[in-house]
């Protein structure tokens, strides 16, 4: 399987609620907070797109692949 590319260059408008870039004077970095600033991957925005279509925000099941994907990353890692 091919190795997807990811767009890491590009930062998103600093913009909005951001408890990480709200309120800075001018040259501040904000480095006490880890949030991402970069555009989620393009899979994340199309499967959220996918469930704002339903209309509908209940409890759901995890399905199996979820855990098996868990269990293979903290093997890999730890």
């Amino acid at each position: 399987m091919a190795e997807k590319q990811y767009d890491f260059t590009h930062v998103p408008k600093r913009q909005g609620n951001s408890i990480k870039w709200g309120g800075l004077k001018e040259k501040e970095l904000p480095m006490w907070i880890a949030e991402m600033d970069f555009k989620i991957a393009p899979e994340i925005m199309v499967s959220m797109e996918e469930k704002l279509k339903v209309a509908a925000f209940g409890y759901e099941s995890v399905p199996a692949e979820y855990y098996k994907a868990v269990a293979d990353w903290e093997g890999s890692q730890w």
